[in-house]
């Protein structure tokens, strides 16, 4: 099951059926959902999915005691980030980011660091 739908911010959103468990919005950046778990259980799921996806780290950040965290990498000219924020504690907002310049952005590879920590 697909469903697709454009949202008023002009954000293209893509609800999975039963295998991915989160929404996914595209945006002109990269892509975004929240996903089960903690802060720190997902933050690990972005790291194992930098390596899958052959992006090298490059540096970590935490604030507000733990609540927000990010990881940077570079993958060949890509700046890849992640960000992570607490929505609860069982729920992480993620937003994945993979951009070249300003005005350059590959929304495919965020989407695959995405994919690969939603599984």
């Amino acid at each position: 099951m697909l469903s697709l739908s454009v949202a008023a911010s002009g954000c293209f959103l893509v609800a999975a059926g039963a295998g991915a468990g989160a929404a996914v919005a595209y945006d002109k950046r990269g892509a975004n959902a929240q996903l089960a778990g903690t802060v720190d259980a997902n933050f690990d799921k972005a790291v194992a999915s930098f390596a899958a996806n052959g992006v090298s780290e490059t540096g970590r950040g935490t604030e507000q005691r733990g609540d927000v965290r990010t990881l940077s990498g570079k993958k060949d000219a890509l700046d890849v980030t992640v960000q992570l924020k607490r929505v609860s504690d069982s729920v992480t907002s993620v937003e994945v980011v993979a951009k070249k310049n300003v005005i350059e952005y590959d929304k495919q590879l965020a989407t695959r660091v995405l994919d690969g920590m939603a599984k």
